[in-house]
């Protein structure tokens, strides 16, 4: 496959296994290696387009803030669906919990009952809930006759290793799916169960970015490409799918893609990439919700004062200043203010960014209350430590971190800083340096100043991505730990790693690593950075005592020498 040639690739008789088994596998997987060029297909025939299935928060953890409201991914597909005259139907089940919890198994086997016309079923797959997304795949397979499509972070870079072990799945799409998926649904509708007929092949062959397949072929529609829109204006927003629970605590809104950043670890498609809705589509985005929050509580007096509140969970809000400064002016002169923003720390630099910030636009408008204590500004900092930041491609140190801290905090700007505490390489003069930097900013700023809860204890590499890269390169992919592998006999090449996490080489770092993801939420900083200093010390004492492990007995009191005392001092670390 490649120049964008359109290929159906057929599949040897002898392999053709019975539904999603593993024969089905072996035949999509041997298809993939032989790839031929394919004959011709008529168009596709007009039908009605299948009802389609989609989850209002497939992926969220349940009883987290937030789970039960409607996801923006989930809102953008079945706005397009319904713009295109598809019919959508919307369930509450949450992959993580499917496959233990009854309730939500009846609930969504009443919906398929209710709804036997069902004919697509959409599935956001990322690799972390590979196999509760498979277990769900496999209840809505047996009770309808619906084909599933794959979209999300794992079929757009891996889509030959999804549709291969997924083996549920009918079709994979890569990259943006709000223009893709009104099209399968059509196909769908045209074709609605078993192998796709001429028809239905030569409708997919004319979609780049999607790889489908049957017990007899594998259609390969320019899946080298990953679908990006163009021009998010063109992509609706129907608010008429939110429901009260999704608009009480305010709406959050992703409305631009991609940001500047090359972080190493990231996995999104859109990395190095922006694209965003205009000033002018935000405004009418806003408008819009303004009168959906009118007709759910029939009068403005009636509306809650929290679901005024605006949370923008864009990569990187700020990756355009001037489109972020429209947009800004936008909420300050509308009813609505801002809850929360999310930002790349680099957006905020040199000066520390304060300014583009406002925080005003944080106030409510209306019936104004106490303040929540709740972050306004998300960053995805990662780390606080000048090695560390090098490591996982940042492009800034710890002194553009400590600039942007303390400009925010003194602008009264409440800050969540992510903060990912190892990674394989993490050594403990790394870590003691992260958390005396977080220690003295937390001493220097006081409360506007926070690190995000629970901290992420491990860095992740998955697959393709530098940081994995980078560990393969230097044969530490060792230290990478798994929960599993996907695997097909006799085709070693669509092996595929299900990632748990990155295990520190240092092992002090990596028990205080599984320390601290046991804490969860709730860490007392400067306890930790305390304690962690004593518990090295001790174990430095004794190693040297027992004359055992001196390089490590070494590490450890070098670290605790460079750091004991600078954090309270307020001098660098």
């Amino acid at each position: 496959p490649g120049g964008g040639r359109a290929l159906e690739l057929a599949v040897p008789p002898a392999l053709l296994g019975p539904g999603p088994s593993a024969g089905a596998s072996r035949a999509v997987a041997a298809a993939l290696e032989s790839a031929l060029p394919g004959p011709p297909y008529p168009a596709a025939r007009r039908a009605a387009p299948a009802k389609v299935l989609l989850f209002r928060g497939l992926l969220e953890e349940p009883g987290k803030e937030g789970a039960d409201r409607l996801n923006q991914g989930a809102l953008y597909l079945a706005s397009a669906l319904r713009a295109a005259g598809v019919p959508v139907v919307l369930s509450d089940a949450k992959a993580s919990r499917f496959g233990r919890d009854a309730g939500m198994r009846g609930e969504l086997e009443a919906l398929l009952a209710e709804h036997p016309d069902v004919g697509l079923v959409g599935i956001s797959l990322y690799d972390a809930y590979f196999e509760d997304a498979r277990a769900l795949a496999a209840f809505v397979r047996e009770r309808s006759r619906a084909r599933v499509a794959l979209g999300a972070l794992m079929p757009t870079r891996h889509p030959q290793e999804a549709l291969v072990h997924f083996g549920e799945a009918d079709i994979v799409v890569r990259g943006a799916g709000e223009e893709a998926l009104p099209r399968l649904a059509a196909v769908a509708g045209a074709c609605p169960s078993g192998p796709f007929d001429d028809a239905a092949r030569g409708a997919l062959l004319e979609m780049d970015g999607t790889l489908a397949a049957d017990a007899a072929c594998v259609v390969w529609a320019g899946a080298e490409t990953v679908n990006r829109v163009a021009d998010l204006d063109r992509s609706p927003l129907d608010f008429s799918f939110l429901e009260r629970r999704d608009a009480e605590s305010g709406a959050t809104f992703c409305l631009s893609r991609g940001c500047g950043s090359a972080c190493g670890f990231c996995t999104s498609p859109d990395q190095g990439r922006f694209t965003a809705k205009s000033p002018d589509g935000v405004g009418r985005v806003l408008a819009a919700y303004g009168r959906r929050l009118r007709e759910l509580y029939g009068a403005w007096s009636a509306v809650p004062a929290d679901a005024f509140a605006l949370g923008f969970y864009d990569d990187d809000f700020l990756a355009d200043p001037a489109r972020a400064r429209a947009v800004l002016a936008l909420v300050k002169a509308s009813p609505f203010h801002l809850r929360f923003v999310q930002v790349a720390l680099r957006s905020l630099l040199p000066e520390g960014g304060a300014g583009l910030l406002d925080p005003s636009l944080f106030e409510p408008k209306t019936r104004r209350g106490p303040p929540s204590g709740h972050a306004q500004v998300y960053l995805g900092t990662e780390s606080f430590c000048d090695a560390e930041l090098a490591r996982l491609g940042k492009g800034y140190g710890a002194a553009e971190v400590e600039t942007v801290a303390r400009a925010l905090s003194a602008a009264g700007l409440r800050q969540a800083h992510h903060f990912i505490a190892s990674n394989v390489r993490t050594r403990p003069a790394d870590a003691l340096e992260s958390l005396a930097r977080i220690v003295r900013l937390r001493a220097q700023c006081g409360p506007a100043f926070g690190v995000l809860q629970p901290a992420i204890a491990h860095l992740k590499s998955f697959p393709g991505t530098p940081s994995w890269r980078a560990l393969e390169r230097d044969g530490l992919l060792g230290r990478v730990r798994l929960r599993g592998a996907l695997c097909l006999e006799g085709h070693p090449e669509f092996d595929y790693p299900l990632v748990d996490r990155d295990e520190p080489a240092d092992p002090d770092v990596a028990a205080w690593a599984e320390d601290l993801a046991a804490k969860g939420g709730g860490v007392d900083w400067e306890g930790e950075f305390d304690g962690l200093l004593f518990s090295w010390l001790l174990r430095a004492e004794r190693l040297t005592a027992a004359g055992a492990e001196p390089e490590r007995a070494a590490r450890l009191r070098a670290a605790v020498d460079a750091h004991a005392g600078a954090a309270r001092a307020g001098a660098a670390p």
